[in-house]
């Protein structure tokens, strides 16, 4: 195997944040909440005509 450059990386070193300590939550809010709140609303829609689909191929 041929190598272009001798980079030798060292991924050992440890995370800049502890992992015992909680990551904070970002705030999510504007258009960016309504924006996932229609994506809520959409999967919900979606789910009952999967159901509805299946339920009326099945017989």
């Amino acid at each position: 195997m041929k190598r272009k450059n001798a980079v030798v990386v060292d991924l050992t070193s440890g995370a800049p944040i502890a992992p015992s300590e909680p990551l904070p939550r970002a705030k999510v809010r504007g258009w960016v909440k309504a924006v996932f709140w229609g994506l809520r609303i959409y999967i919900a829609i979606m789910l009952v005509l999967v159901v509805i689909g299946l339920a009326k191929g099945s017989f």
